[in-house]
This record gives C-alpha cells, sequence and structure tokens, in this order.
C-alpha cells in the first residue's frame, strides 16, 4: 500500500513540473436505486493543451449528518479512505486521436430535433474521438471509475452514442446514433435506438437547412417507431441570434427533444417511461429560440417547441430559458445563472408561469476554482407552491 501511494506521489510530482495545477472541489446529490444520496468530492488536477489528469477523493453520505463512507455510491460501504481514491479526469491528445474521461456537460445536437441540452447530472463518461480535416467523430460511453483501490468502476447513464461531424461540400452534415443499455444489470424500463442527421449551408451569419429524427423504444411487449423532420435556419446578427425550425413534420410516437434533460430519469420513472404513447398522431411542428449574447458577460436563451394539429391548434409546447450573467468586477466576480422549464398541453398555460409543472431556478455564485462555484439558489418548490432556498457548490460552464 506504501508503495502504490509513493508512486502516485512520484507521478503527481512528475506531472506537475510540465503542467497548470488547480484544485477542484465537488458537492452533488444524486438519486440511484430509489436511494438519494449526498456525494462529495476533490480532485487535483494537473492540466496542459495535449494532456490531462485529475487525481481524486470522492466520499458520499445517505442522509445530512449522516455516517460518511469513502468511494461512490453503489459501492461497498467503506469508512477506509483509501477507497475513495480515484482519478476524475484524464485526457489525452496525439495526433489526429483524443481520449477524455471526466464530468459530461449538456449535450445539443443541431437545433434540438431528436437530442436538446441532454445530460447526467453532471456524471464522469468516457469520449473517444477523431478529428481530421475530413470529419470529426465521437464515442459516448457512460463509465465512471469509482475507486482504484480496490479497483471498481460503474456505468453512469443508460445512453451510449456516436456522432459523426464531417461537409460534403457547401454542407454541413452532423449526425447522431444512440441506443440505451442495461445499466449496471438494471434494464431500463424502455428500450430506445436513436438517430438524427443535421445539414445546413451558409456562413456565420445565416444558415439554412433541415434536421430529421429517428426513434424506435420498446416497452411492456410492445414496440413504436416515430420520424420527424424540419426545415429551417440560423439567423446570427451579432448580439442576437435566433434559431427555428418553423416547419416541423411528425409522425406518431415521435417528440421533439426526446432526448433532454430528464432523459435518464425519464427512462426509470414508472410514470413517464411509457410517455410516447401520448404522441400517437400524425402532427406538425415548429422550435424556436431566441438567443442574447454580449460575450463573456452576458448570455440568455429562451427556447419554445410545440406540436401543431391539422387545424393549425398549439399542443405540447414547452418553455426553456437559461440565463448567464458574469459582474466584470476583480472584488466581486459573481456569476448570476438561471434556468427555467415549463412543459404544458396548451398555450393558454403561458398565463400562469409557476405551476405544479414548472422548474425554475436562479442562483449568484462566487468562484471556488476553475468552473467550481459556491451558489445561494432559489429555487421554486412546485409541490409546494412556494420559493425555497440553498447553498451548494457546482460546476458551471459557460454557454
Amino acid at each position: 500500500m506504501k508503495k502504490m501511494l509513493m508512486l502516485l506521489l512520484v507521478v503527481a510530482f512528475a506531472i506537475s513540473a510540465f503542467s497548470s495545477f488547480y484544485v477542484r472541489p465537488y458537492f452533488n446529490t444524486i438519486k440511484e436505486n430509489g436511494q438519494d444520496y449526498l456525494t462529495y468530492s476533490i480532485t487535483g488536477v494537473f492540466e496542459n493543451t495535449n494532456f490531462g489528469i485529475g487525481l481524486g477523493l470522492n466520499a458520499y453520505q445517505t442522509e445530512i449528518g449522516g455516517s460518511l463512507y469513502y468511494g461512490k455510491p453503489g459501492m461497498e460501504q467503506s469508512t477506509d479512505v483509501l477507497n475513495g481514491l480515484t482519478i476524475n479526469l484524464l485526457k489525452l491528445r496525439v495526433g489526429p486521436l483524443y481520449f477524455r474521461y471526466g464530468m459530461s456537460f449538456p449535450k445539443t445536437m443541431g437545433l434540438g430535433m431528436l437530442m436538446y441540452n441532454y445530460t447526467n447530472n453532471y456524471q464522469n463518461a468516457l469520449d473517444l474521438g477523431l478529428i481530421t480535416p475530413v470529419a470529426n467523430v465521437e464515442i459516448h460511453a457512460p463509465y465512471s471509475l469509482d475507486s482504484i483501490m480496490p479497483f471498481s468502476y460503474s456505468q453512469t447513464a443508460h445512453l451510449y452514442y456516436g456522432i459523426l461531424r464531417t461537409k460534403l461540400g457547401f454542407i454541413n452534415i452532423e449526425t447522431f446514433a444512440g441506443k440505451t443499455m442495461p445499466k449496471n444489470d438494471v434494464n431500463p424500463l424502455r428500450e430506445d435506438v436513436l438517430g438524427s442527421v443535421s445539414a445546413y449551408i451558409g456562413g456565420n451569419a445565416l444558415r439554412l437547412g433541415g434536421e430529421a429524427g429517428y426513434i424506435n423504444s420498446s416497452f411492456d411487449s410492445t414496440s413504436v417507431t416515430g420520424y420527424g423532420a424540419g426545415v429551417g435556419g440560423i439567423l446570427n446578427l451579432g448580439i442576437i441570434t435566433v434559431k427555428a425550425l418553423p416547419v416541423v413534420y411528425q409522425m406518431p410516437y415521435y417528440k421533439l427533444g426526446f432526448v433532454n434533460a430528464d432523459y435518464e430519469k425519464n427512462l426509470d420513472d414508472s410514470t413517464k417511461y411509457n410517455e410516447l404513447l401520448s404522441y400517437n398522431t400524425t402532427r406538425l411542428g415548429g422550435i424556436g429560440e431566441l438567443g442574447i449574447n454580449l460575450g463573456n458577460l452576458l448570455s440568455a436563451k429562451a427556447r419554445l417547441n410545440y406540436d401543431l394539429t391539422t387545424e393549425f391548434e398549439v399542443k405540447n409546447p414547452e418553455l426553456n430559458g437559461s440565463l448567464y450573467a458574469k459582474i466584470p468586477s476583480d472584488q466581486f466576480p459573481l456569476i448570476i445563472v438561471g434556468k427555467y422549464y415549463k412543459p404544458m398541453t396548451t398555450l393558454s398555460e403561458l398565463k400562469n408561469l409557476l405551476d405544479e409543472n414548472t422548474s425554475a431556478e436562479v442562483s449568484v455564485g462566487y468562484p471556488i476554482s476553475n468552473g467550481l462555484f459556491m451558489l445561494y439558489t432559489k429555487y421554486y418548490d412546485n409541490t409546494n407552491n412556494e420559493f425555497k432556498d440553498k447553498i451548494e457548490f457546482s460546476v458551471i460552464a459557460e454557454f
């Protein structure tokens, strides 16, 4: 054991000779198999352009003030600090190849015809990539190294996916393919096979094109398949950016932005896993997004996607909003972040911006280290119809 610790110290010293160093603490709350956990992590990161490694210590509790266990939820409960030693970041770039293991951030494909802001609660994942002048390829595998001693790893999400970005003449093409798999030998309530492709022409000011998506879901001895396609574009006016797919055609069992921030949670939710059954008609629809950007000082976005019946009645609208603002002060380098999500059945529900379906919060944050902030958050409790306070640590990525 002493030899192992000595080896880790030698490796850390050698890496520090040619890398920048920073410490990243992290706090999160997660749910695994119906159990809530408080998770803690502190990682010392050595990083340069082509290489990075983060040596970390992970711990968790099952309740506030309860016993502290080292490692990650799902491991055998241990009070031995050595069981919490792990690697929380590892990246390597060699020529056109790159390898990255670490915290995953929200992902959107195209304008979000199929995948919009998908994330898995910022847990670790593995990304393998190939970057060439012709194409960029990325393969995403949701695995996490939980402990070095003993060696232990786990799966952090159900969804595996691959992305191909390329250019055919003057057409920019982005292709996505994904499939759900059992997570740590536990099957999701629904199995999905997913795919999308987007193609756009134009430059920085104006891009025109379209997107198409495919969903195949199997659950309860039932299999449904849906297709969707839309045309639109992106208009960049500098401070203001407008993105829109104003004409969208959806066959039965297709849902706009199906792979979203709640995707992983819905796979194991007995009330949400079969939501596609309520989208059993042919529909039109649309996606519209307005963005305001002032460099690194302000980024705000509002997105509305909706279905249209054959009588052109708006159905199933969803409103998403996000905010990132930075106060330009060396003495008080605060940030303000916010997010809002409201699924509806009709647009008339916009009269009440806060209800039992609304998720909303705004936070004021102070930087602790690279990308990590201590946040004071006001969030809306949609069960009790009131705003509540909390203080948390969180990783914040600029939009």
